[in-house]
């Protein structure tokens, strides 16, 4: 079935536009199908048309006009062959013309679609689900990506070979046990944080080789050399170390970790929705970098003094602070992704520095109070400040992530609505418990396994897109989310039978 929309007046008139599936946005902004760029009457996102099985429906989009059909203001309605279609009461005229047309009446009440622009996929400004390749990645996407690996693969075994002539064999490899064994748990704990909308694992791993690699090699020469001028100009070795750890390593080793997320956002803005996608990666990068840290004091511990200093270290580091480089870090992740949310200039660019100055803070806070609180007031201290914060910091994300499920279930709402989705179906999407019991139930039937995780991915990826396109449009602003909605959608149809 095709419908044509022939423009009867204004600068387009005479001229004709096909829709045979897919979603059509009529308005003035640059994404729309049907542009309408000098008429004052039509709003930026006008109206949309959508084909739905056997029927067309027309949906205005929150238009300060109003979108009209034969004369009367509507918000949604199936259109049928001949209706004329009018944005605003002054506006451009859209005449209908339906081919092959069903013989059962359409419904005349149907909820309301927002508008979707359209992504590559597309012939004519309108997506068609049958010619989508799939790309979810631009080649500078995947050049970044494999970049960092490259990189951070490279740089982690310079790491590691110097760490071996310092440390020598055996203390390197009680280093890299006592270091690693742990990692896992703490791990398990990020990705429980992005239970609703579970990154690419190649991108985690990206991120985790990151900050083992790049930002430790990197960091660990700064810091040397921060401590060798300091040592030189004070002639003092206390002195230069204390102040290396103080200053020189909370700047450069947040700077180094934060650039890893800062790359994410630039290139991979799909999979960075927003604050919780931030502290995920942000978390995942300090892993890595505590981990591959975590090795030289270990071995340095095994080396100098023996399993003595070696428990001392492990309960200072593994014990006591197990996730302070996760949190720190945190807080520039947690800047990105408010810049990510945000329309607003200056919080774009104001956030994320302000999220590397507080990671900054905190870095060098901790490091100055192990270093001038010894013994029983450093434990004072870690009891009544650093255990707060940090249950505080996990008690905010964690509420964060039961938010985010509130979210995608409101989200869905509208798919719901147009029967594109179940209500028992958003219940699994929206709930990480029936999530990991839906997919543990295709245990065994791997292509039931693939379906189930396509459309979970599939469903929570269109309510982020949801999401991000309403508060684009409550600050006058526009989202890449808004041409991704149609591809996802198509997913959802076409995996709908086969989960």
């Amino acid at each position: 079935m095709k419908l044509t929309l022939k423009i009867e007046d204004g600068p387009f008139a005479g001229h004709s536009l096909d829709l045979r599936s897919g979603v059509l946005a009529i308005g003035r902004d640059p994404a729309c199908g049907l542009r309408f760029e000098s008429v004052a009457e039509v709003s930026r996102r006008h109206a949309t048309l959508t084909c739905e099985a056997a029927r067309f429906v027309l949906a205005d989009a929150g238009s300060t006009n109003g979108t009209l059909v034969n004369g009367q203001p509507v918000a949604t309605c199936a259109v049928r062959d001949g209706d004329l279609i009018q944005l605003g009461p002054r506006g451009p005229r859209l005449r209908v013309a339906i081919e092959a047309e069903t013989t059962a009446p359409p419904p005349a009440d149907v909820p309301t679609v927002p508008p979707a622009r359209v992504p590559a996929a597309v012939q004519g400004g309108l997506y068609d689900p049958m010619r989508d390749k799939g790309r979810r990645y631009s080649p500078a996407s995947l050049v970044l990506i494999f970049g960092m690996l490259g990189l951070g693969a490279f740089l982690g075994l310079l790491v590691a070979l110097l760490s071996f002539f310092e440390l020598g064999l055996g203390a390197s490899v009680a280093g890299v046990v006592i270091a690693f064994a742990p990692a896992p748990l703490y791990l398990g704990v990020w990705l429980w944080l992005d239970r609703n909308d579970p990154e690419p694992a190649w991108v985690l791993g990206a991120c985790l080789v990151w900050g083992a690699g790049a930002a430790t090699f990197v960091s660990g020469i700064v810091n040397v050399l921060f401590e060798g001028a300091t040592h030189a100009l004070t002639n003092d070795a206390q002195i230069a170390s204390f102040l290396s750890a103080s200053i020189s390593a909370p700047i450069i080793e947040e700077a180094t970790k934060g650039l890893g997320v800062l790359l994410l956002l630039l290139f991979l803005r799909k999979e960075f929705d927003g604050v919780i996608d931030g502290i995920v990666f942000a978390g995942v990068v300090a892993l890595g970098f505590a981990a591959v840290e975590n090795v030289l004091y270990y071995g340095r511990a095994v080396s100098k003094g023996g399993l003595g200093d070696l428990a001392v270290v492990f309960v200072l580091r593994g014990v006591l602070g197990p996730f302070g480089h996760a949190v720190y870090t945190s807080m520039t992740g947690i800047g990105l992704g408010i810049a990510r949310q945000s329309h607003n200039p200056l919080v774009r660019l104001g956030a994320p520095v302000l999220g590397y100055c507080g990671a900054v803070l905190l870095h060098s806070l901790w490091n100055v109070l192990a270093g001038l609180a010894g013994g029983v007031a450093f434990l004072v201290t870690y009891v009544f400040f650093w255990v707060p914060l940090f249950l505080v910091f996990f008690g905010v994300v964690t509420a964060m992530g039961f938010q985010e499920s509130k979210l995608i279930r409101r989200m869905l709402e509208l798919e719901v609505a147009r029967g594109l989705i179940t209500r028992a179906r958003v219940d699994i999407v929206a709930s990480w418990t029936r999530r990991i019991g839906w997919l543990f139930s295709a245990l065994g039937n791997g292509a039931l396994l693939k379906a189930r995780r396509d459309f979970l991915y599939a469903a929570t990826r269109l309510a982020l897109c949801y999401w991000h396109v309403s508060r684009a449009q409550d600050e006058g602003g526009v989202t890449m989310s808004f041409g991704e909605i149609p591809r996802f959608q198509a997913a959802l149809h076409r995996l709908a039978n086969r989960v």
